[in-house]
């Protein structure tokens, strides 16, 4: 099929560099989806690093789309319990006999643990946007299988109230009329239900605060950041000091006007100041 191609390692890291570039230019909504025309832009920043390169739109709506079903894959995998990430490795990490259970409630081809996933933290900054909302999405849903599950045991626990008093008689006290047993089954399941929405709400305003603090990041409309990553590119800096640069001015606007004063020699410097400042450069 025309729409399909095998990528090369080359490639893809540069495909990822862009998205990163994008992001941390403001390419993306604040509902988390690209800018209209982003895989066209992306085919002929391609085109320019790569010459010759055979590619179309539709490729990049494909790799895209792995490279995301991938990612979320592995998120979801680190937000389980058992799961954990090698550093060395570069993997996800899990017991065998974890990873059979897991796999039997969640299949999933697009990523297998503890297999190298070096991308994994690069496109965290891509995707981990959508992966925040869907995260919250499931945990609300588990919450109320929770709430029926409480529903069950109420139930269970009011067949096993005791009948007998110490003598061995029957004790009208103790069996409670049918009023009573029903208002405190109404009682245990609003009280766990309370608990449950608290829990959501708690979970909402955790992660609205993080997405708000992502917006402001990677949503700031300065046409300056636009252009940023070619012109860093043209000085000679890597993808990441570019991606590195391109957040820090994001955060800083005041220390972008201030680049944006100066003369190109003084740039460079002003720049490599800010990336000894980051760890980036030595």
């Amino acid at each position: 099929m025309a729409d399909r191609r095998n990528w090369t390692t080359v490639e893809k890291d540069l495909l990822i560099t862009i998205l990163q570039e994008i992001v941390a230019a403001g390419g993306r909504s604040d509902n988390g989806s690209f800018r209209a025309g982003t895989h066209e832009q992306i085919v002929l920043k391609m085109r320019e690093k790569i010459p010759g390169i055979n590619i179309t739109s539709k490729h990049i709506h494909n790799k895209m789309k792995r490279l995301k079903d991938k990612y979320s894959a592995a998120y979801d995998m680190l937000n389980t319990s058992g799961f954990g990430w090698d550093d060395a490795k570069q993997c996800v990490t899990v017991d065998a006999q974890v990873l059979e259970d897991y796999l039997k409630k969640h299949p999933s081809k697009n990523y297998v643990a503890n297999k190298p996933f070096p991308q994994y933290e690069r496109l965290k900054m891509v995707f981990g946007k959508d992966r925040a909302t869907g995260s919250l999405a499931e945990s609300a849903a588990d919450a109320m299988d929770h709430i029926n599950l409480e529903e069950v045991g109420a139930e269970t626990e009011e067949a096993q109230v005791p009948l007998s008093n110490p003598s061995g008689g029957v004790s009208e006290s103790s069996i409670p009329t049918e009023g009573e047993a029903s208002s405190k089954k109404r009682k245990r399941k609003t009280n766990f239900a309370e608990n449950v929405v608290k829990t959501i709400e708690k979970g909402l305003k955790s992660v609205s605060e993080e997405m708000s603090k992502l917006v402001e990041t990677v949503s700031n409309p300065n046409p300056a950041l636009q252009t940023l990553p070619d012109e860093l590119y043209e000085m000679g800096f890597d993808s990441d000091q570019c991606v590195a640069i391109s957040m820090y001015f994001a955060d800083n606007p005041n220390q972008l006007r201030l680049y944006s004063g100066m003369n190109a020699t003084f740039k460079v410097e002003f720049v490599k100041t800010v990336l000894t400042k980051l760890g980036l450069w030595f």
